[in-house]
Order: structure tokens, then sequence, then C-alpha cells
């Protein structure tokens, strides 16, 4: 039967997933952590000359970039297949789906730095303060809002930076508001898990979780086809 796109829906059965699967996620997660940790704070408290520091923060850059992607292989692994016949390369992405979400990642951040140093040539303060506010208000909604479902269609379909971006506005639309619900739900148990380490380390995976299932439901709410072969309860 087919199904509209649903808040509710996508969070029992990311619940459903994440109960079924909580070894590995909370293996992956705790592996993810220390790596980060250990490069982080051989980036920032080792490395002292200033070259050094910069090659060591462009890498871990893309050691985090690599393991998010990873981990967003393995939930669609989990929502596929499940465990069964798991192997490590079926979670690692590969080398397009990195560079598609690096581009992506720097692409946007570059914009936002440049238009914010643009509306520095404003003038007049009040236009230049409400322009900075519309830009910050813009781009911070877009990583939050829009960009997670950008990186699904990169690791799901191998779509490219750009190809992903007119994905992603397609897919939400028709189902923006919903989705806006969803969106405001997961803003509040990060708020919620801020708090406490372990609370990032139990809570940001499973916000992960949601929008990858979000994304596969939003699919299938798109199509005319019984979402049964995207099972995710």
């Amino acid at each position: 039967m087919y199904h509209e796109f649903s808040v509710i829906e996508t969070l029992k059965s990311s619940w459903s997933l994440l109960k079924k699967n909580f070894v590995v996620i909370l293996v992956f997660s705790v592996i993810s952590f220390l790596i980060v940790f250990i490069l982080g704070f051989i980036t920032y408290n080792i490395f002292t000359d200033d070259l050094l520091v910069s090659i060591a923060v462009i890498v871990l850059l893309v050691c985090i970039s690599f393991i998010f992607l990873a981990f967003n292989r393995l939930i669609f692994r989990l929502l596929d297949k499940g465990l069964y016949e798991f192997e490590l390369q079926d979670v690692m992405p590969n080398i397009k789906m990195l560079l598609s979400y690096l581009t992506l990642l720097i692409i946007v951040s570059a914009l936002s730095v440049f238009l914010s140093h643009l509306i520095e040539n404003v003038r007049n303060e009040t236009i230049q303060t409400i322009l900075g506010i519309l830009i910050g208000l813009f781009f911070q909604f877009f990583f939050i809002f829009y960009f997670p479902v950008c990186t699904c269609f990169i690791v799901d379909d191998s779509s490219g930076p750009f190809e992903s971006i007119g994905q992603s506005f397609r897919l939400i639309k028709g189902n923006f508001f919903r989705y806006f619900i969803l969106f405001v739900l997961i803003e509040a148990l990060l708020f919620i898990s801020s708090i406490t380490v372990i609370g990032v380390l139990l809570v940001v995976p499973f916000v992960d979780i949601i929008l990858v299932v979000a994304y596969r439901k939003l699919i299938y709410s798109h199509l005319d086809v019984d979402d049964d072969v995207a099972e995710t309860d």
C-alpha cells in the first residue's frame, strides 16, 4: 500500500532500526568518536607549525567527512539488508561520494563567507545588519534542513554535488511542513543531548538515522509504489 510521508512513522521506524542494531551503531559511534578525538588532539595540541596545522585540519575534515558518509552507508545497509552478509567494505564510501560531499560542503561554505564579506561594503548599517541576518539564517537553514538530504542522495544515488541540491528541493517539495516538524523535533533532541558528551554520543547517531529514514520514506512517498521495498519498521 502506498503511504504518505509521516513524521510519527519516521520516528517509529528510526527507533525500531536503532533498537535492532544498537550494538553495531554504538560500536561504530564510539570508534568514530575516538578517531576524531585523537586526530583533533594531535592537530591542535601537538603540531605547532602553521603549515602542519593547516594540513592536519584538512586531513581532519576529510576524515570526519569519510566517517560521516560511512555511517550513512551503514544505515542504508541496515535499512536494506540488515546485518546479513555484512562486510566492512559495504559501508565504506567511494572516492566519488567523498569528493561530491566535500565539494558541496566547501562551495556552500565559501559562498556563505563571500556573501558575508560582500555586505560589509554596504554603507547603511541597518541594511547591512538585515542582510547579514538574512544571509546567516539562509545558510544555516540550508545546512541543517537541506544538506542532510543532499548527503543522502550523494550516498544512496551517487549524485553529484549540484545534482543533489536539485534533488533535495524536489524531494521535500510537497512535504515541507511535515519535514519542518521533524526538523524542529531533531533540533530539540540535539539541544537536549548537547548537555553531556554521552548525550551527544547517543543522540547524534539517532538523529542521523532519523534523517536517513526520512529521506527513504520521502523517496517512496513520491512514487506510486508499495514502500515495502524500503521497509524500515
